[in-house]
């Protein structure tokens, strides 16, 4: 099976990729570059043809290493994005849940998995610093409007670690703010990221926290790539 094919002229660079270089190698699968007759660019997570190129490789020692020498060779575009996050097992583990939600809540599924990558690399076990917990980093005091509560020797954050209940409370959210934002996907992430109030503050834009612009911008271009790869 291969990836769509997509543009590869933005370099990996003008997106941040180093942070996709920080997911567990346990939840990558290999990945190969092709390039058809008509000079192509093409990335598979399947063995394919002897022509291809190794790009991205899960050792059994559980390291990742990139072109077979630690290098992307004529590979660091934004292809190797979607590649990387087609390729991940932990991706494929909540399909359906991103899925379900999705439907649910009218967010493409394309966004969630761009907020869920940004956040979290997929890392259902992830805890920010600030307490923000899981796949979608949702704070408990969040999950609590939601309808998430603390239980019988379990505590918000711990079933927030829980990828289903995550997912969907982070879509519900997200939901909200873009209902609350007029349908503005930048305003929503931005108080996905730095809380509504904040943007409300700031006149109803993004505010000037670098860690909020530059956080929409991450996943604004990977939502962006993502969408292509289906186009």
């Amino acid at each position: 099976m291969y990836f769509s094919r997509i543009s590869i002229h933005l370099l990996w660079a003008q997106i941040g990729l180093l942070s996709w270089l920080l997911i567990p190698a346990s939840a990558l699968a290999d990945v190969w570059k092709v390039v058809d007759a008509s000079g192509v660019v093409q990335f598979t997570n399947q063995p394919p043809s002897s022509k291809s190129e190794l790009v991205i490789e899960t050792n059994p020692s559980g390291t990742l290493a990139l072109g077979g020498a630690v290098r992307l060779p004529g590979a660091k575009t934004d292809a190797v994005v979607v590649a990387i996050i087609n390729a991940s097992t932990a991706s494929g583990a909540v399909h359906d849940s991103l899925s379900v939600a999705s439907d649910a809540y009218g967010v493409d599924v394309n966004l969630l998995k761009a907020v869920m990558a940004t956040e979290s690399a997929f890392n259902s076990k992830a805890v920010s610093p600030k307490g923000a917990v899981g796949l979608m980093q949702v704070m408990p005091t969040t999950a609590t409007r939601y309808g998430v509560h603390a239980g019988r020797g379990s505590t918000v954050s711990a079933k927030l670690k829980d990828p289903h209940l995550n997912i969907q409370t982070g879509a519900r959210y997200l939901a909200d703010l873009l209902r609350l934002f007029g349908g503005q996907t930048e305003l929503a992430l931005a108080a996905y990221n730095a809380g509504e109030g904040a943007v409300a503050r700031a006149g109803n834009k993004i505010p000037e926290y670098k860690e909020t612009q530059s956080y929409v911008q991450r996943v604004m271009s990977t939502y962006r790539l993502l969408q292509a790869s289906v186009g």
